[in-house]
Protein backbone atom coordinates (compact mmCIF):
# COMPACT_ATOMS: atom_id res chain seq x y z
CA UNK A 1 0.00 0.00 0.00
CA UNK A 2 2.95 2.46 1.18
CA UNK A 3 5.26 1.67 -2.42
CA UNK A 4 1.96 2.06 -4.10
CA UNK A 5 1.32 5.72 -2.90
CA UNK A 6 4.82 6.47 -2.91
CA UNK A 7 5.09 5.56 -6.85
CA UNK A 8 1.74 7.38 -7.49
CA UNK A 9 3.33 10.77 -5.95
CA UNK A 10 6.42 10.65 -8.23
CA UNK A 11 4.61 10.24 -11.11
CA UNK A 12 2.81 13.12 -11.00
CA UNK A 13 6.06 15.20 -9.84
CA UNK A 14 7.48 14.17 -13.02
CA UNK A 15 4.27 14.88 -15.49
CA UNK A 16 4.35 18.34 -13.86
CA UNK A 17 8.09 19.08 -14.72
CA UNK A 18 7.45 18.01 -18.16
CA UNK A 19 4.56 20.43 -18.30
CA UNK A 20 6.62 22.99 -17.07
CA UNK A 21 9.32 22.77 -19.14
CA UNK A 22 7.29 22.56 -21.94
CA UNK A 23 5.87 25.80 -21.56
CA UNK A 24 8.77 27.83 -20.91
CA UNK A 25 9.87 26.10 -24.30
CA UNK A 26 6.98 27.45 -25.80
CA UNK A 27 7.25 31.09 -24.50
CA UNK A 28 10.94 31.35 -25.60
CA UNK A 29 9.86 29.82 -29.15
CA UNK A 30 7.30 32.65 -29.43
CA UNK A 31 9.84 35.54 -28.16
CA UNK A 32 12.70 34.27 -30.85
CA UNK A 33 9.69 34.46 -33.81
CA UNK A 34 8.48 38.06 -32.32
CA UNK A 35 11.87 39.51 -32.42
CA UNK A 36 12.80 42.87 -30.70
CA UNK A 37 10.16 45.49 -29.66
CA UNK A 38 9.33 48.62 -31.87
CA UNK A 39 8.40 51.82 -30.16
CA UNK A 40 6.14 54.49 -31.25
CA UNK A 41 6.55 57.99 -31.63
CA UNK A 42 5.78 61.68 -32.63
CA UNK A 43 7.74 63.30 -35.50
CA UNK A 44 8.09 66.14 -37.38
CA UNK A 45 9.83 67.03 -40.82
CA UNK A 46 12.85 70.00 -39.82
CA UNK A 47 12.23 72.72 -41.71
CA UNK A 48 14.03 76.25 -43.16
CA UNK A 49 12.46 79.62 -42.92
CA UNK A 50 14.09 83.20 -42.33
CA UNK A 51 14.51 83.82 -38.35
CA UNK A 52 16.61 86.99 -36.84
CA UNK A 53 17.84 88.64 -33.19
CA UNK A 54 14.61 91.10 -32.51
CA UNK A 55 14.74 93.84 -30.50
CA UNK A 56 12.16 96.53 -29.26
CA UNK A 57 13.24 100.00 -29.25
CA UNK A 58 10.84 103.25 -28.46
CA UNK A 59 10.25 105.83 -30.86
CA UNK A 60 8.69 109.28 -31.75
CA UNK A 61 7.10 110.72 -34.56
CA UNK A 62 8.11 114.34 -35.50
CA UNK A 63 6.54 116.62 -38.15
CA UNK A 64 8.51 115.90 -41.47
CA UNK A 65 8.69 119.82 -42.16
CA UNK A 66 8.03 122.31 -39.30
CA UNK A 67 8.30 125.95 -38.59
CA UNK A 68 6.33 128.76 -37.11
CA UNK A 69 4.75 131.47 -39.16
CA UNK A 70 5.84 135.30 -38.32
CA UNK A 71 6.66 138.04 -39.63
CA UNK A 72 10.05 139.88 -41.37
CA UNK A 73 8.67 142.97 -40.62
CA UNK A 74 6.87 144.65 -37.45
CA UNK A 75 3.40 146.13 -38.76
CA UNK A 76 -0.35 145.86 -38.61
CA UNK A 77 -2.17 142.19 -39.08
CA UNK A 78 -4.70 143.12 -42.07
CA UNK A 79 -5.82 140.00 -42.79
CA UNK A 80 -5.19 136.33 -42.15
CA UNK A 81 -6.13 134.14 -45.18
CA UNK A 82 -6.50 130.64 -43.41
CA UNK A 83 -8.25 128.76 -40.30
CA UNK A 84 -6.88 126.48 -37.38
CA UNK A 85 -6.42 123.24 -38.69
CA UNK A 86 -6.15 124.02 -42.64
CA UNK A 87 -4.39 122.25 -45.23
CA UNK A 88 -2.60 124.66 -47.13
CA UNK A 89 -0.34 124.58 -50.40
CA UNK A 90 3.18 126.17 -50.94
CA UNK A 91 3.15 129.44 -52.13
CA UNK A 92 -0.50 130.07 -50.61
CA UNK A 93 -0.65 133.84 -49.10
CA UNK A 94 -1.31 133.37 -45.25
CA UNK A 95 -0.70 137.09 -43.83
CA UNK A 96 -1.15 140.01 -45.30
CA UNK A 97 0.18 143.55 -42.76
CA UNK A 98 -0.37 146.92 -43.71
CA UNK A 99 1.42 148.03 -46.74
CA UNK A 100 -0.53 151.20 -47.47
CA UNK A 101 2.28 153.58 -45.70
CA UNK A 102 5.34 151.75 -47.83
CA UNK A 103 2.78 151.82 -51.05
CA UNK A 104 3.05 155.85 -50.73
CA UNK A 105 6.35 155.92 -50.33
CA UNK A 106 7.31 153.48 -53.79
CA UNK A 107 4.32 155.99 -55.34
CA UNK A 108 6.52 158.73 -54.06
CA UNK A 109 9.97 157.47 -55.72
CA UNK A 110 8.33 156.78 -58.98
CA UNK A 111 7.32 160.26 -58.90
CA UNK A 112 11.24 161.34 -58.30
CA UNK A 113 12.52 158.61 -60.79
CA UNK A 114 10.06 160.25 -63.57
CA UNK A 115 11.53 164.06 -62.61
CA UNK A 116 15.00 162.34 -62.58
CA UNK A 117 14.77 160.39 -65.56
CA UNK A 118 13.43 163.88 -67.28
CA UNK A 119 16.87 166.16 -65.85
CA UNK A 120 18.96 163.51 -67.61
CA UNK A 121 17.17 163.09 -70.84
CA UNK A 122 17.50 167.41 -71.30
CA UNK A 123 21.10 167.10 -70.05
CA UNK A 124 22.01 164.19 -72.43
CA UNK A 125 20.91 166.79 -75.21
CA UNK A 126 22.86 169.60 -73.46
CA UNK A 127 26.22 167.65 -73.08
CA UNK A 128 25.77 166.33 -77.04
CA UNK A 129 26.05 170.36 -77.40
CA UNK A 130 28.88 170.56 -74.64
CA UNK A 131 25.96 172.98 -72.90
CA UNK A 132 26.77 170.88 -69.69
CA UNK A 133 30.13 169.17 -68.20
CA UNK A 134 30.78 165.86 -68.00
CA UNK A 135 30.49 165.89 -64.32
CA UNK A 136 27.05 167.72 -64.18
CA UNK A 137 25.95 164.80 -66.79
CA UNK A 138 26.81 161.75 -64.76
CA UNK A 139 25.77 163.30 -61.30
CA UNK A 140 22.02 163.24 -62.81
CA UNK A 141 22.23 159.50 -63.64
CA UNK A 142 23.76 158.44 -60.28
CA UNK A 143 20.23 160.52 -58.86
CA UNK A 144 18.42 158.62 -60.94
CA UNK A 145 20.33 154.52 -60.11
CA UNK A 146 19.67 155.77 -56.72
CA UNK A 147 16.17 156.57 -56.57
CA UNK A 148 15.29 153.61 -58.64
CA UNK A 149 17.26 151.39 -55.67
CA UNK A 150 15.63 152.83 -53.20
CA UNK A 151 12.45 151.86 -54.94
CA UNK A 152 13.58 148.20 -55.58
CA UNK A 153 14.11 148.26 -51.51
CA UNK A 154 10.72 149.44 -50.66
CA UNK A 155 9.56 146.94 -52.64
CA UNK A 156 11.11 144.01 -51.43
CA UNK A 157 10.73 144.99 -47.86
CA UNK A 158 6.61 145.86 -49.09
CA UNK A 159 6.61 141.96 -49.91
CA UNK A 160 8.00 140.66 -46.84
CA UNK A 161 4.36 142.34 -45.29
CA UNK A 162 3.26 139.69 -46.98
CA UNK A 163 3.94 135.73 -45.13
CA UNK A 164 3.47 132.88 -47.77
CA UNK A 165 4.01 128.90 -46.94
CA UNK A 166 6.74 127.85 -47.74
CA UNK A 167 5.89 124.55 -47.93
CA UNK A 168 2.29 122.35 -47.85
CA UNK A 169 1.09 121.67 -44.29
CA UNK A 170 -1.47 121.67 -42.22
CA UNK A 171 -1.70 125.11 -40.06
CA UNK A 172 -1.73 124.78 -36.02
CA UNK A 173 -3.71 126.91 -33.84
CA UNK A 174 -3.58 130.68 -34.17
CA UNK A 175 -2.20 132.90 -31.53
CA UNK A 176 -2.72 136.53 -32.87
CA UNK A 177 -5.81 138.02 -34.26
CA UNK A 178 -6.55 140.57 -37.07
CA UNK A 179 -5.96 143.97 -36.27
CA UNK A 180 -2.92 142.90 -33.83
CA UNK A 181 0.42 144.66 -34.59
CA UNK A 182 3.59 142.15 -34.60
CA UNK A 183 7.04 142.27 -34.12
CA UNK A 184 9.53 139.90 -36.13
CA UNK A 185 9.63 136.77 -33.88
CA UNK A 186 5.81 136.75 -33.07
CA UNK A 187 4.56 133.41 -33.52
CA UNK A 188 1.26 134.05 -35.19
CA UNK A 189 0.56 129.68 -36.06
CA UNK A 190 3.03 126.70 -36.81
CA UNK A 191 2.78 124.75 -40.06
CA UNK A 192 3.33 121.12 -40.03
CA UNK A 193 4.33 118.82 -42.89
CA UNK A 194 2.78 115.71 -41.89
CA UNK A 195 2.56 113.35 -45.04
CA UNK A 196 5.76 111.71 -45.14
CA UNK A 197 6.05 111.99 -41.63
CA UNK A 198 9.70 111.17 -39.47
CA UNK A 199 10.61 108.71 -37.18
CA UNK A 200 12.96 108.95 -34.94
CA UNK A 201 14.91 105.83 -32.57
CA UNK A 202 18.43 105.14 -31.44
CA UNK A 203 20.06 101.79 -32.37
CA UNK A 204 22.08 99.92 -29.90
CA UNK A 205 25.86 100.29 -30.84
CA UNK A 206 26.27 96.59 -31.07
CA UNK A 207 24.04 96.12 -34.19
CA UNK A 208 24.75 99.25 -35.73
CA UNK A 209 26.53 97.81 -38.31
CA UNK A 210 23.92 96.12 -39.43
CA UNK A 211 21.37 98.85 -39.89
CA UNK A 212 21.42 101.99 -41.36
CA UNK A 213 20.12 104.11 -44.50
CA UNK A 214 18.01 101.83 -46.52
CA UNK A 215 16.99 99.54 -43.73
CA UNK A 216 13.50 98.63 -43.52
CA UNK A 217 11.80 98.69 -39.89
CA UNK A 218 8.74 97.78 -38.59
CA UNK A 219 6.87 99.51 -35.82
CA UNK A 220 3.06 99.74 -34.21
CA UNK A 221 1.58 102.24 -32.11
CA UNK A 222 1.42 102.38 -28.29
CA UNK A 223 -1.43 100.04 -27.45
CA UNK A 224 -1.95 98.91 -30.85
CA UNK A 225 -1.09 95.62 -32.73
CA UNK A 226 -1.00 96.28 -36.49
CA UNK A 227 2.34 96.68 -37.80
CA UNK A 228 3.54 99.33 -40.00
CA UNK A 229 6.54 99.92 -42.52
CA UNK A 230 9.20 102.60 -42.81
CA UNK A 231 12.71 102.94 -44.06
CA UNK A 232 15.65 104.48 -42.62
CA UNK A 233 17.01 107.57 -44.65
CA UNK A 234 19.27 109.52 -42.12
CA UNK A 235 21.64 108.39 -39.17
CA UNK A 236 23.19 110.81 -37.08
CA UNK A 237 27.04 110.52 -37.41
CA UNK A 238 27.98 109.89 -34.35
CA UNK A 239 27.42 107.51 -30.88
CA UNK A 240 25.96 108.69 -27.79
CA UNK A 241 28.49 108.21 -25.14
CA UNK A 242 25.87 108.51 -22.54
CA UNK A 243 23.48 105.80 -23.61
CA UNK A 244 26.02 103.70 -26.48
CA UNK A 245 23.03 104.58 -29.48
CA UNK A 246 23.03 105.82 -32.98
CA UNK A 247 19.84 108.06 -33.45
CA UNK A 248 18.13 106.90 -36.71
CA UNK A 249 15.92 108.01 -38.58
CA UNK A 250 13.12 106.62 -40.81
CA UNK A 251 10.43 108.09 -43.41
CA UNK A 252 6.88 107.29 -43.02
CA UNK A 253 3.81 107.37 -45.35
CA UNK A 254 1.02 109.26 -43.60
CA UNK A 255 -1.48 109.84 -46.04
CA UNK A 256 -4.43 108.87 -43.32
CA UNK A 257 -2.85 111.11 -40.89
CA UNK A 258 -2.81 108.53 -38.55
CA UNK A 259 0.87 109.59 -37.12
CA UNK A 260 1.02 112.51 -35.21
CA UNK A 261 4.18 114.98 -34.13
CA UNK A 262 5.03 113.70 -30.57
CA UNK A 263 3.34 110.63 -30.50
CA UNK A 264 5.72 107.13 -29.30
CA UNK A 265 6.24 104.46 -31.84
CA UNK A 266 7.49 100.49 -30.65
CA UNK A 267 9.84 100.02 -33.58
CA UNK A 268 11.56 96.20 -34.13
CA UNK A 269 14.93 96.14 -35.02
CA UNK A 270 16.14 92.76 -36.65
CA UNK A 271 19.74 91.32 -36.86
CA UNK A 272 21.61 88.52 -37.21
CA UNK A 273 18.96 87.77 -40.24
CA UNK A 274 19.42 84.13 -41.54
CA UNK A 275 16.95 83.50 -44.21
CA UNK A 276 16.54 79.87 -44.36
CA UNK A 277 17.40 78.61 -40.84
CA UNK A 278 16.67 74.90 -39.87
CA UNK A 279 14.08 74.71 -37.25
CA UNK A 280 13.12 72.05 -34.95
CA UNK A 281 10.35 72.23 -32.29
CA UNK A 282 11.21 73.70 -28.75
CA UNK A 283 10.40 70.28 -27.00
CA UNK A 284 12.72 68.25 -29.34
CA UNK A 285 15.83 69.59 -27.96
CA UNK A 286 17.28 67.58 -24.69
CA UNK A 287 20.21 69.18 -22.46
CA UNK A 288 23.19 66.40 -21.96
CA UNK A 289 25.88 66.50 -20.49
CA UNK A 290 27.91 68.05 -23.47
CA UNK A 291 25.57 70.20 -24.28
CA UNK A 292 22.01 69.53 -26.36
CA UNK A 293 20.93 66.87 -28.37
CA UNK A 294 17.60 65.60 -30.46
CA UNK A 295 16.87 62.63 -31.74
CA UNK A 296 16.52 61.86 -35.09
CA UNK A 297 14.99 58.84 -37.01
CA UNK A 298 17.08 56.93 -40.03
CA UNK A 299 15.65 54.62 -41.54
CA UNK A 300 13.67 53.54 -38.65
CA UNK A 301 16.39 53.39 -36.03
CA UNK A 302 16.85 56.31 -33.91
CA UNK A 303 20.23 58.18 -33.77
CA UNK A 304 20.92 60.87 -31.02
CA UNK A 305 22.59 63.53 -32.59
CA UNK A 306 24.79 66.43 -31.14
CA UNK A 307 23.71 70.22 -32.10
CA UNK A 308 23.98 73.53 -32.00
CA UNK A 309 21.41 75.84 -30.76
CA UNK A 310 20.53 79.24 -32.47
CA UNK A 311 17.56 81.90 -32.42
CA UNK A 312 14.43 81.04 -30.56
CA UNK A 313 10.94 81.75 -31.81
CA UNK A 314 7.58 81.21 -29.80
CA UNK A 315 7.68 77.54 -30.51
CA UNK A 316 10.80 76.54 -32.58
CA UNK A 317 14.66 76.55 -32.20
CA UNK A 318 17.20 77.29 -34.61
CA UNK A 319 19.76 74.85 -35.51
CA UNK A 320 22.87 75.89 -36.73
CA UNK A 321 24.66 72.43 -36.96
CA UNK A 322 23.85 68.80 -36.98
CA UNK A 323 21.30 67.97 -38.77
CA UNK A 324 19.46 69.22 -42.47
CA UNK A 325 16.20 70.58 -43.69
CA UNK A 326 13.90 67.17 -44.15
CA UNK A 327 15.42 65.36 -41.39
CA UNK A 328 12.28 63.35 -38.90
CA UNK A 329 13.17 64.79 -35.40
CA UNK A 330 11.40 62.85 -32.86
CA UNK A 331 8.79 65.06 -30.24
CA UNK A 332 7.83 62.68 -28.12
CA UNK A 333 8.81 59.34 -25.67
CA UNK A 334 12.01 61.20 -26.01
CA UNK A 335 13.59 60.46 -22.03
CA UNK A 336 12.94 57.05 -22.46
CA UNK A 337 14.16 56.62 -25.85
CA UNK A 338 17.75 55.37 -26.56
CA UNK A 339 20.50 54.83 -29.57
CA UNK A 340 19.61 52.20 -32.01
CA UNK A 341 15.88 51.93 -30.97
CA UNK A 342 13.76 50.52 -33.51
CA UNK A 343 10.42 53.08 -34.14
CA UNK A 344 7.06 53.55 -35.66
CA UNK A 345 6.85 57.32 -35.95
CA UNK A 346 3.38 59.60 -36.37
CA UNK A 347 4.76 62.19 -38.76
CA UNK A 348 2.49 65.62 -37.57
CA UNK A 349 2.07 68.91 -38.73
CA UNK A 350 4.03 71.31 -37.34
CA UNK A 351 3.92 75.25 -37.57
CA UNK A 352 7.35 77.35 -37.09
CA UNK A 353 6.02 80.08 -35.65
CA UNK A 354 8.22 83.46 -36.30
CA UNK A 355 7.63 85.36 -33.37
CA UNK A 356 11.13 85.41 -31.97
CA UNK A 357 11.55 85.50 -27.72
Amino acid sequence: MYRLIIFTLAFGLLLSLQSCGGSEGAEEGQDRRSGPSTTSVRGVLADTMEVANEIIVPGTFEAFEQLNITPELSGLIRVINFSEGQVVNRGDLLISMDDREMASEIKKLELEIELAKEERVRAERLHRIQAISEEELQRLKNTESTLRAEKELLEVRKSKLNVYAPFTGQIGLRHISEGNYVSPGDRIATLHQLNPIKLDFDVPETIIEQIGVGTEVSFTLVGGTTPYKAEIYAVEPGINPQTRTMRMRAEVPNTTGRFLPGRFAQVVLRSDVNPAAVMVPSEAVLPVLEGQQIFISKNGISEAVKIETGIRTANAVEIKHGISAGDTVITTGLMSLSEGAELNVDLVDFSFKTDNN
